[in-house]
């Protein structure tokens, strides 16, 4: 049974928070009438970007023991130890995201981003997980060889 080290809000994040800010800032457009569209349209443009490159791209990843199980909520694929290629792990963002990068596409692009299970860390400290995950792509390098 694989075990899910993605957050439990990776969903909420994923598509609710960003139907959210898009209808505010089509209710804020709507409502400025000229006044202050200057403004709002490239901040607006800046908002939809940065609520797509920090969560909407972001997958629910679990471990299993021949290695990653990786989902978008629609289809799911199973990543063995061998493709992992790097894990690097956010220090300074709030959701301390984790970038796994592989040696092909995945059918997800050649490296993916997921959300960790919340816990409290000091600032510029990188999630455990991503530490675990190297472990285990490095132990199951070795017993490939």
């Amino acid at each position: 049974m694989p075990r899910v080290i993605s957050s439990a809000q990776t969903f909420i994040t994923k598509f609710i928070l960003p139907f959210v800010v898009a209808a505010m800032l089509g209710v804020g457009i709507a409502s400025a009438r000229g006044r202050f569209l200057p403004i709002f349209i490239p901040a607006g443009a800046l908002a939809v970007g940065s609520i797509y490159w920090y969560y909407v791209r972001i997958k629910k990843v679990a471990i299993d023991e021949d290695g990653l199980v990786i989902s978008n909520y629609v289809r799911e694929v199973r990543v063995p130890w061998r493709d992992v290629v790097k894990v690097t792990g956010s220090r300074w963002e709030k959701t301390h995201q984790v970038t796994v990068t592989f040696d092909r596409d995945i059918g997800f692009g050649a490296s993916i981003v997921f959300m960790p299970k919340f816990r409290f860390l000091w600032p510029g400290q990188e999630h455990p997980v991503a530490q675990e995950l190297r472990d285990l792509m490095l132990m199951n390098r070795e017993h490939d060889y």
